[in-house]
């Protein structure tokens, strides 16, 4: 059988960020469904001989690729026409549908390949739709899929069509991230009787870690004992977790892990956690979400997004306060009050939904449930072009 060839576009699937491992998890789907013939091009690191597909890589220094796709399409495609399909969100992609003014904007306008995206959607632009840019980048797609119903959504109604968007979510290993004896985890953490929040977010400016901090430290002065695990990828970036953690006077409640873990490790910890919570400005999927509920372990998160389809507990959802415009794509970013955050973090430890009742709220993105839908996914896509 003829394999029609798909590069995809996103992060490096061989690092660890969130859009990596989406690129990287939906990409290995593609390599077992017969007719495809798969590789990736990706925006920073250097390739992993783990991975089964070919892999291409450009330094973070030249944005987005533009520079990269065409000579990187003709030595992947083998002169044969096929699929470019994007991991990223639209304000990254302006140029790969509207390639006006670009270097070889003929080619990016006439390409000999299809453009298939899968949109994290974290946010709108004013009116409740995306930006003018937004719309114009995901228009310039022959086939879209969102993360979820808030962003199949929020295309649909920005770009007006008849039929909603499809929508496939990403998935969890449910038998890596499962319940697991916290006792070992809480005593490597220094952690006695008291309560253990968890915290794992990036260190980039969507995460807000002041808000995470203002919390900690609202809550340190109402629970005795109190303890935060705070998961992240570098102390000074954005945040400076260590001038945070000064400022707020939470040198003996924070608890600062820069480690690489795998999903198993990753699990105790969640499993240590007698809560998490997630002050993001924004998600379009949520991670940390599905594995904290996943381990049994209630997730606090703000009421906007693509991460409040996740959340089926109302009370662990977080209501803005106002809204403030961010970035050249007009993206809609919520405000909060960190007084909410905690007085939300104390409602849900003082009542608590069943571990088994979390486990199974997220149990429809077991990678065994989700796998099939996107194996069809890609199939349908194939018989459609």
């Amino acid at each position: 059988m003829k394999q029609v060839p798909i590069l995809f576009l996103g992060d490096n699937p061989a690092l660890t960020g969130g859009l990596s491992r989406i690129g990287r998890e939906v990409a290995n789907i593609a390599c077992g469904v017969e007719g495809l013939r798969v590789g990736f091009l990706g925006r920073g690191g250097l390739p992993s001989s783990k991975l089964p597909f070919m892999q291409y890589t450009f330094p973070e220094s030249d944005q987005w690729g533009e520079g990269w796709l065409q000579s990187v399409w003709e030595d992947f495609s083998r002169g044969e026409s096929g699929i470019v399909m994007t991991i990223w969100d639209p304000s990254r992609l302006l140029w790969f549908s509207n390639p006006v003014g670009m270097p070889n904007e003929r080619w990016l306008k006439y390409p000999p390949y299809l453009k298939w995206g899968y949109f994290p959607i974290d946010s709108t632009g004013p009116n409740g739709k995306l930006s003018v840019l937004a719309k114009a980048a995901i228009a310039g797609f022959n086939r879209v899929l969102a993360y979820g119903l808030y962003g199949s959504t929020t295309i649909s109604k920005s770009l007006e069509l008849q039929e909603a968007v499809e929508f496939l979510p990403h998935g969890v290993n449910m038998e890596k991230f499962q319940p697991r004896d916290s006792k070992g985890t809480r005593l490597g953490l220094g952690v006695g009787e008291g309560k253990l929040l968890g915290v794992v977010m990036t260190n980039q400016v969507r995460k807000d870690w002041g808000l995470a901090f203002q919390t900690m430290a609202i809550l340190h002065k109402r629970i005795p004992g109190l303890k935060v695990w705070c998961k992240t990828d570098s102390i000074d970036r954005h945040w400076d977790l260590r001038a945070l953690t000064m400022d707020y006077g939470l040198a003996d409640v924070v608890i600062i892990d820069l480690n690489d873990h795998t999903d198993e490790e990753m699990s105790y910890f969640y499993s240590a956690c007698d809560l998490t919570f997630l002050p993001s400005l924004g998600e379009g999927f949520g991670y940390p979400i599905v594995e904290s509920l996943a381990c049994g372990v209630p997730c606090v998160h703000g009421d906007y997004g693509g991460g409040v389809d996740l959340i089926t507990d109302l009370s662990c959802l977080v209501g803005p306060v106002a809204y403030r415009l961010d970035t050249r794509y007009n993206c809609e970013r919520p405000v909060y009050d960190a007084n909410d955050w905690a007085e939300a973090v104390e409602r849900v430890l003082d009542h608590p939904q069943t571990l088994e009742l979390r486990r199974e709220s997220v149990s429809y993105l077991d990678w065994k449930v989700l796998r099939p839908q996107w194996e069809k996914w890609f199939k349908d896509g194939l018989v459609l072009d």
